[in-house]
């Protein structure tokens, strides 16, 4: 049974893309986000927003647009972060592909249209876009970061970068490929751990030579949660009307990862064929597993991840604050 302000969708049995947007309580970005998503040249979408435990002006920002291909969700219970959500949305996604948009992020108008063709010109279960990383305007002097680039136009277990807002996946390859595992089971970003067990699975992952994402990571940002601003975001988008103008100076002002030695690069690309991620044995020398997650909630202004099974007392004090659900990212 649905709950008030939550839609299922509706429109076309089968649209060409679903799009699948987890969120939580931050409804300012989001609106900047969806009007991204609104504004694509290609109209054939549904998008399914999850809400993460979620206050009321996420549904009201999300009903605001008057949209019936933009459904809302909202769990009854925090999960902590993106990959519970993030699930969801592929069990209810109809589309031919499915492609993430983080909340905080941002598309060119030509995102859908260029993903969708790359993906069947290249035959791929998965395909990634060039994505900007855009720093924090606290950030003097910083360089944004360009990631997406592949091996010879295809994923590389080395060096490849492709964060959920760079990602197109064909729907029926979703099964094979299975669900994002739990930030506490992942030593890197689920995103990056679902990318490379799908390559170890067979996928096909293509990267598209092209800039069509602008990313504005929460965790670069100091109390991102715990203020709702989207100044920055409101710019890209007042630029995004001139697209081709707004690329040229993101990469005027932007430097590709570095890359390897061969010798190193060669090792690395072993160590990855038997089973051992390069980027999870580098957050492994940082971080114990599920220690991400935390850092990254700290910084972005929110408590520590909900208790997964709380006892009776801990329900009680949940149920005793009436419905105010409990804060999280």
């Amino acid at each position: 049974m649905e709950r008030a302000g939550q839609r299922a969708p509706t429109g076309p049995i089968e649209p060409l893309v679903s799009v699948v947007i987890a969120t939580h309580n931050r409804p300012a970005v989001l609106h900047q986000t969806l009007r991204s998503l609104v504004g694509q040249t290609l109209q054939d979408w549904e998008a399914i927003v999850v809400g993460d435990a979620c206050r009321s002006e996420t549904a009201t920002t999300v009903a605001a647009f008057g949209d019936a291909r933009i459904s809302y969700i909202d769990l009854p219970v925090n999960f902590g972060e993106q990959s519970g959500p993030n699930n969801i949305g592929f069990a209810r996604a109809r589309g031919r592909f499915v492609a993430i948009l983080n909340h905080d992020d941002l598309w060119f108008p030509d995102h859908l249209t260029s993903m969708s063709g790359w993906i069947d010109a290249t035959g791929a279960d998965v395909a990634i876009a060039r994505g900007a990383v855009i720093e924090s305007a606290a950030s003097n002097g910083s360089r944004h970061m360009i990631l997406g680039m592949g091996r010879d136009g295809f994923y590389d277990p080395v060096t490849t970068v492709g964060f959920g807002s760079a990602q197109m996946i064909r729907r029926t390859s979703l099964p094979r490929l299975g669900p994002w595992r739990p930030a506490s089971q992942c030593v890197c970003e689920s995103s990056q751990d679902w990318l490379f067990r799908a390559w170890r699975k067979g996928a096909v992952i293509a990267t598209m030579p092209h800039l069509t994402v602008l990313m504005l990571h929460s965790g670069k940002r100091e109390g991102s949660y715990a203020r709702d601003t989207a100044q920055e975001q409101e710019e890209l988008m007042d630029a995004m009307d001139a697209p081709d103008a707004l690329r040229l100076k993101i990469l005027g002002n932007a430097d590709e990862p570095l890359l390897p030695k061969r010798s190193r690069y060669l090792k690395r690309r072993l160590l990855a064929a038997l089973g051992i991620h390069q980027r999870a044995r580098e957050f492994r020398r940082r971080y114990r597993r599920g220690a991400f997650i935390a850092m990254l909630r700290k910084k972005r202004g929110l408590p520590a991840m909900p208790e997964r099974e709380p006892g009776v007392e801990a329900l009680l004090a949940r149920y005793r604050g009436g419905s105010a659900k409990p804060e999280e990212g």
